[in-house]
């Protein structure tokens, strides 16, 4: 860090009066946008499209979700060939980021962080796959159908903005010409939804009141659903949907102390809490750990410096990732046609992280009752290595963690005597340091997974997917006061999600990679610890390649202001960039 740049802008500061208390209005383009995979080649109309909700979310903190109910379109009924669910969102104003999420009779199918509106007119547009829902598409529409919700928890006590949100549903029929198979723009559940299920069983709230999710407080708390599943169910995937909030929004940048105090005045990047820069999502049957997953560090639009996320919005933020875990070798447990007790967990949680899950039914169509047992498992507790090293504020702390589990069971059912394997390899490590009196922050963190599926008929293989996620980020910070008591940062970032799928069985064969890369750094000046002005920079680019198809994305950034926007089908163009 160039310490006398910092000084000489510290004067420059001293021009501010520093009573400013909310951000002025970003003079770049009012879109904002998030450059992952289209849902639909160009050119490729769906056959139609329903507006489900419209709605307006002013002082919504505290209230129920909107809710609407839905007819199956007579132009275009099931079987449809692909669903795509739009979210538009405008603001009338200035506001914060909020958490939005999306369900149908519970079930949630998006979660999303708004952007930071810096100007009125501000408007963004989410499209997401939603075919693997289809039999929440089927129920909602159904004589005894259901209703889809949406949560946006918005305040103007302090900010005028409201949020006025679209929720359409786009459906295709006939063959759909494109060459990416699978349900979602991120590849690494095609292996497990090459056919979307025929149940879907919301594992969250029965009460709406406060949202359908759960909270959880700390690791201890693991809440339950009780569920009762058909007796003729052949395979099972539990989707875990979480998002992190208040001291733990920045789990990613913990350091690990015993005793760990707040140095500066409205520095954000500090918390009172310190057990370290690890978390990990788990689920349970009736108590007994059925797989877990170390989530994505999302870092939401309101954080670390807004003006990062103006107007490309930071990896998984206008989608928050869900993690999915096959749990057909558990399927033993469940046919017994008694309530069991399907409970969701975060490793070293502090308060606090909004969880639910939806459990993916397959049913056999010819066996009314279908035989199962687990006949592998192994569950070693993931072994976490902490050290740390203090002198007084500054310092520096390791955390890493690494661990394999792996479990197998045996279906008997119409399809014959298959054995799932499910095997879930692991690898973490995250370095926190603190220099300058606690001033200036370097978090280094890596996180690696692998997990691999196979299906067999004694020795015969019936499938098989391979699935790898990696996922580095490197943060530079460092903050010298301003004036009025506030306090100037400056700020380096760069962060990554790349996964990699290789599926083969009956419905599809092939690899397909995803890279999703940002660059930013810039400067903000906080009050309070929220910030007042500030500026950055970006560099992004998202790559999707497979067989048959790439696509490519690149979109720079400066000031809120898009300065290159480039998009190739080219294989070619994946390489040089």
């Amino acid at each position: 860090m160039n310490h006398p740049f910092f000084l000489l802008l510290f004067l420059i500061l001293l021009f501010f009066n520093g009573e400013a208390a909310v951000m002025p209005m970003n003079t770049g383009t009012l879109e904002h946008i998030d450059p992952t995979l289209p849902s639909a080649r160009a050119g490729q109309e769906p056959k139609c499209s329903v507006l489900v909700l419209r709605h307006e979310f002013a002082n919504t903190l505290g209230h129920p979700p909107a809710t609407a109910n839905f007819s199956q379109p007579e132009e275009c009924p099931h079987p449809w060939s692909r669903v795509v669910l739009e979210l538009a969102v405008s603001a009338t104003d200035i506001q914060k980021s909020r958490m939005a999420a999306v369900w149908i009779d519970g079930a949630e199918i998006l979660r999303m962080s708004t952007p930071v509106p810096m100007a009125p007119g501000a408007f963004w547009r989410v499209e997401k796959d939603v075919t693997r829902y289809e039999a929440l598409l089927l129920r909602l529409s159904s004589v005894n159908g259901g209703a889809l919700s949406m949560m946006l928890e918005n305040s103007n006590k302090t900010l005028p903005g409201v949020y006025h949100a679209n929720v359409t549903l786009h459906f295709y029929r006939g063959v759909f010409a494109d060459a990416r198979q699978g349900y979602t723009a991120h590849p690494s559940v095609k292996g497990l939804y090459s056919q979307p299920a025929n149940l879907i069983y919301p594992i969250s709230q029965d009460c709406y009141g406060n949202g359908f999710w759960f909270r959880i407080n700390n690791e201890s708390h693991v809440p339950v659903s009780s569920i009762a599943i058909p007796k003729n169910t052949y395979r099972a995937v539990l989707e875990i949907f979480a998002s992190h909030h208040s001291d733990d929004e920045f789990w990613y940048t913990k350091p690990f102390r015993s005793t760990f105090s707040q140095n500066k005045a409205g520095n954000h990047m500090t918390t009172i809490k310190g057990n370290g820069a690890f978390r990990q999502l788990y689920a349970t049957i009736d108590g007994k750990f059925v797989g877990g997953h170390i989530p994505f560090a999302v870092i939401y639009p309101g954080a670390i410096n807004p003006y990062f996320w103006s107007p490309v919005a930071a990896i998984g933020a206008f989608d928050i990732p869900s993690y999915d875990l096959d749990i057909t070798p558990f399927l033993g447990m469940l046919l017994d046609g008694q309530l069991h007790e399907v409970g969701l967990g975060v490793r070293e949680a502090t308060s606090h992280w909004l969880v639910s899950a939806n459990l993916h039914l397959w049913i056999d169509p010819i066996s009314d009752n279908v035989e199962a047992g687990l006949s592998v498992y192994r569950a070693p507790r993931l072994r976490i290595h902490r050290h740390a090293e203090w002198h007084d504020e500054n310092g520096s702390s390791d955390v890493s963690t690494d661990g394999i589990v792996r479990f197998a069971g045996w279906v008997l059912s119409s399809k014959g005597n298959l054995t799932t394997t499910v095997r879930m390899k692991v690898r973490f490590r995250s370095k926190v340091e603190m220099h300058e009196h606690g001033s200036a922050k370097t978090v280094e963190m890596i996180h690696k997974s692998r997990t691999t599926l196979g299906v067999r008929r004694g020795v015969r293989s019936m499938g098989h997917s391979d699935m790898f996620v990696e996922a580095p980020f490197h943060l530079q910070t460092m903050s010298v006061p301003a004036p009025a008591g506030g306090v100037y940062e400056k700020t380096r970032l760069t962060h990554q999600l790349k996964e990699w799928v290789y599926v083969d069985n009956r419905e599809m064969s092939g690899t397909s990679a995803v890279t999703d890369r940002q660059e930013v750094e810039g400067s903000a000046l906080l009050h309070g610890g929220e910030p007042v002005w500030g500026s950055g920079s970006m560099k992004s680019s998202y790559k999707y390649r497979d067989a048959e198809e790439c696509h490519i994305r690149v979109v720079n950034t400066e000031a809120g202001v898009v300065k290159f926007d480039a998009t190739s089908r080219s294989c070619s163009a994946v390489a040089d960039v």
